[in-house]
């Protein structure tokens, strides 16, 4: 069974709670904000693609872009592109990027080259062998199964943003982000949602249905509803996050983080709603993670929970 994680928060006794009330605070403390949707112009990214290889570079590029926090007391892992060093998901985009030819990513590359070699770069990136496995998994079943080209998926799809979701959860392996739990299926697809929103808002054609999507469950959304109170952490998991103990995967502590952000998300749209700003939640997320890493309030919002996984 599959659980509606966009209307219902997550059971009380899994370690965090919701409070309307601050939800509906942030609301009318953002009720005058502007909320742009993100232009994806990040350094790191090529600025000559087609949208066949705009395509391909979001849907290969997004199936990794995934716990690149470093482990405790290791270096945060950077690349040097154009003679800027770069981290984070700059970096990730940037390994794609040098790898392009005549304005063209060729899928084959990844047969010739080693991990290292692709992700090359000082400090630590973390599950390196099974990030490169994904990446060439990607790689392969667009070659096999889309003719190469992650474009006939999207044209499959008729550029609606919920098709090209549902197309990449159930044919590309790495986009099927839906843990089972002992509450049902939680259905939170972040990097599929995310390689959608970036295609669209990248490529020549806006997708339609983008307003459909919800924020996505990872690491910096909810340290802002935290901060805001919106989010409530059991005092064990505050003690885990605070000092930055790894939550295991797939653990009640790291799904009701998720699911109470995606629930908080479409809480507050709501709410901005009903004081007459109209905000999509791909708009509303880019103001959540704007506030989180570039705000003026972002270093005062404390860790953001660590979990080894591939899905966000």
């Amino acid at each position: 069974m599959e659980v509606d994680i966009r209307n219902t928060p997550p059971p009380l006794d899994w370690g965090v709670t919701v409070s309307p009330e601050a939800i509906e605070r942030l609301a009318e403390e953002w009720r005058h904000r502007a909320f742009p949707l993100p232009a994806w112009d990040y350094e790191g990214l090529p600025r000559d693609l087609d949208d066949p290889n705009w395509y391909t570079l979001c849907v290969t590029a997004c199936s990794v872009l995934a716990c690149i926090w470093p482990p405790e007391g290791e270096m945060m892992w950077t690349t040097r592109f154009e003679g800027t060093e770069l981290d984070d998901a700059p970096a990730i985009f940037s390994c794609f990027s040098r790898r392009i030819r005549n304005s063209r990513l060729d899928l084959a590359i990844f047969d010739r080259l080693t991990p290292e070699e692709f992700f090359a770069g000082e400090g630590t990136l973390q599950l390196l062998p099974e990030r490169w496995k994904q990446l060439n998994t990607v790689a392969a079943t667009l070659r096999a199964d889309w003719g190469g080209s992650a474009a006939n998926l999207v044209a499959a799809a008729r550029f609606d943003a919920e098709q090209v979701v549902q197309l990449l959860i159930d044919t590309v392996p790495g986009f099927n982000d839906a843990p089972d739990s002992p509450a049902g299926r939680l259905p939170f697809h972040k990097l599929a949602r995310l390689a959608t929103a970036m295609m669209s808002a990248g490529g020549s054609v806006q997708f339609t249905g983008l307003d459909r999507l919800p924020v996505y469950p990872d690491y910096m959304l909810p340290r802002v509803f935290r901060h805001f109170g919106i989010i409530d952490y059991a005092a064990d998991l505050a003690t885990a996050v605070d000092t930055r103990q790894l939550v295991p995967k797939e653990s009640e502590w790291e799904l009701a983080i998720r699911w109470a952000t995606v629930y908080c998300g479409d809480r507050l749209a709501e709410a901005l709603g009903s004081r007459g700003v109209s905000v999509t939640t791909p708009a509303l997320d880019y103001a959540l993670w704007e506030s989180a890493v570039l705000g003026p309030d972002a270093a005062t919002m404390g860790e953001h929970h660590r979990t080894l996984t591939l899905a966000y």
